[in-house]
């Protein structure tokens, strides 16, 4: 990149068009590749009173190195962005960092119970997509099923599917969900309670009295759930 394409780039870092500033940071990051000195540039922005200009700057951060420690609060506060795309693509880049940064997981711990609903439940997913390479801790996801937001306790579901061993604890933590004031997650936590296989006595019970609910498809979901428990418990014969 010439000089003047540097700074054009650099304004256009601070775009409220995605479509300009996501192929500006891309640019930025090219270059930066081929010289490290723009590195401390960008990393200045990180500070900027102008939020698209420091989401900007971690992003190209970001696409220079797998890592780069100095963007992740910038990366972590914007998982509660209002805008969705930003949301998921900050999760990807932490989801990336945290694999290589294990000591991150506590930061999308400590999220989990943020003020804003959208970081706790794109921490949660965070940690869905990291559960492999760092451990989950049981209680954080637990108290997250009792969250005030639908979309975190749906998170939170999520996340439970992705715990070893599935337990009779685990299931029961999510039985009641069936019986939520939110219709959405009425039926997640029918499918979730089928798939996670677990027939304890309150998740049957609970899923008959779904099955004959009034509502279509949360009782299709608690008949599906039942099947799969059936079949579940009669392989285990």
């Amino acid at each position: 990149m010439t000089p003047e394409e540097i700074e054009c780039a650099f304004v256009d870092l601070a775009n409220a068009r995605k479509g300009i500033q996501r192929p500006a940071a891309e640019r930025l990051a090219a270059a930066v590749r081929d010289e490290p000195s723009l590195r401390a540039r960008l990393a200045a922005l990180l500070s900027s009173p102008d939020a698209r200009s420091r989401w900007g700057a971690a992003y190209a951060l970001a696409q220079v190195e797998r890592a780069p420690l100095d963007a992740m609060p910038v990366l972590l506060d914007a998982l509660g962005s209002s805008d969705g795309d930003v949301r998921w693509a900050a999760a990807r880049l932490v989801t990336r960092a945290a694999r290589d940064v294990p000591r991150l997981a506590e930061e999308l711990r400590r999220l989990v119970t943020a003020s804003s609903p959208l970081q706790r439940k794109m921490a949660l997913y965070c940690l869905r997509d990291t559960a492999d390479v760092i451990a989950l801790d049981r209680e954080i996801v637990a108290r997250a099923l009792a969250d005030v937001d639908p979309a975190v306790r749906l998170a939170a579901m999520a996340v439970m599917l992705v715990l070893v061993p599935r337990t009779a604890e685990t299931a029961d933590s999510i039985a009641p969900l069936v019986d939520d004031g939110d219709a959405g997650v009425r039926r997640a936590a029918a499918a979730t309670l089928g798939q996670l296989g677990v027939p304890t006595p309150m998740v049957n019970e609970r899923l008959t009295r779904a099955s004959v609910s009034g509502d279509p498809t949360l009782e299709r979901a608690a008949r599906q759930a039942l099947s799969r428990l059936a079949g579940a418990a009669a392989a285990d014969r």
